[in-house]
């Protein structure tokens, strides 16, 4: 891990030996736990040995896999034992995907339109201002989708308290150009950072929501000119190390979706022909992306059910899968339903304990549930 997305939670003391130590091509975290004591003594001199030691010491807790016992909310804590930013989407097998992730960083969810994307977005930014009443989340809105009734519909199906409250600590930007919308949202939002650092009563953002950073780009990014791909770099740039990380926040960005033909290596399913837009300099700058698709998409070629629920069911069934991650494990999927509004599992029920209660009370137990077959079969909501 790089140690500059480490930089905000490390004490000013120790982030300020950052630069220092990029001098000698030092860099990552790896780079300071397994670079020998004598060679970090032998480069930097001038730094003091007690400072090097809680360096080595923060870098192992922020890189360690994460522990907890029985009695610890998996969502309470990050493994570095700081209060996390991300609370997740809500349905278990959702959440189970980034499960260990602390929060701070880029978050890129990718699909087709009307996939889904936005929503997961808005429920994750959502369930960060319900758990922390001191957290606010800039939305920033690049094609005036925004739907302010959505948001509000969310928090009363969830029966949230002071939804006005919550609410207002949603702030909507609309922002159509990188040069000067977006630069000057960014200014406001690094303002508003350095006036809650003082002022620690203030709600201070937390999240930042780009929905969607394909709008900006698309008609930039050309074959023959290297200027837009120029202007989408220098803007991550500046998202990660001058908001994201410096500040520990949870950035989500929504992107469309490129072809991918014959098929994309990084997906689990042999049938997806998709991988986020805006090229492979884009992919670099994200810590985890998501890709979003329809279940007819997956498995309607095996599952005529789900092939024609699009046209024959209200509501979307969509597949989301961990395609890329620095911080969690990739490869992982899951399927949830939603009618526009709120997210529902669907899952495998567990067939063996209801079995064994329906024997157990002298009740037929019924045909077994297949392990494979139509997701109608197979999977339950």
């Amino acid at each position: 891990m790089l140690l500059k997305r480490i930089s905000g939670r490390l004490p000013p003391y120790l982030a300020d030996l950052i630069p220092i130590l990029e001098t000698a091509d030092i860099r990552t975290t790896e780079n300071v736990m397994f670079t020998h004591e004598s060679t970090l003594n032998s480069l930097f001199p001038a730094i003091p040995r007690h400072l090097l030691d809680l360096l080595r010491a923060h870098c192992l807790d922020a890189t360690a896999p994460s522990f907890r016992d029985g009695t610890e909310s998996p969502m309470a804590v990050s493994s570095n034992g700081v209060d996390r930013v991300w609370r997740g989407w809500g349905p278990e097998e959702l959440d189970k995907l980034l499960m260990d992730w602390d929060g701070i960083g880029i978050l890129e969810i990718a699909g087709p339109r009307r996939a889904g994307k936005s929503l997961l977005a808005l429920h994750a930014a959502l369930k960060v201002l319900v758990k922390d009443s001191q957290a606010t989340c800039v939305w920033i809105d690049t094609s005036g989708s925004f739907d302010p009734q959505r948001a509000k519909s969310i928090l009363s199906l969830d029966s949230t308290e002071n939804i006005e409250g919550v609410l207002n600590r949603l702030v909507v930007m609309r922002c159509f150009s990188v040069e000067p919308d977006m630069h000057e949202a960014f200014g406001k939002i690094e303002a508003s950072l350095e006036d809650s650092s003082e002022n620690t009563d203030q709600p201070r953002v937390k999240v930042i929501v780009i929905d969607s950073i394909t709008n900006l780009f698309k008609d930039a990014l050309m074959p023959t000119t290297s200027q837009g791909h120029a202007a989408m770099i220098s803007l991550m740039a500046d998202l990660a190390s001058d908001l994201t990380y410096k500040y520990g926040l949870l950035t989500m960005i929504t992107n469309s979706t490129a072809s991918a033909l014959p098929f994309n290596p990084l997906s689990n399913f042999s049938v997806t022909t998709l991988k986020p837009a805006l090229g492979t300099a884009f992919t670099y700058h994200s810590d985890i992306s998501l890709l979003v698709q329809e279940t007819g998409k997956i498995f309607g070629m095996i599952d005529p059910d789900e092939r024609d629920r699009v046209r024959a069911a209200p509501g979307l069934r969509g597949v989301v899968e961990v395609i890329k991650s620095r911080v969690t494990p990739s490869g992982s999927w899951a399927v949830f339903e939603t009618n526009g509004v709120s997210l529902l599992n669907v899952v495998a029920p567990s067939q063996e304990d209801i079995r064994t209660l329906r024997m157990s009370a002298g009740l037929p137990t019924g045909q077994q549930r297949p392990l494979m077959g139509p997701l109608r079969e197979t999977l339950a909501p």
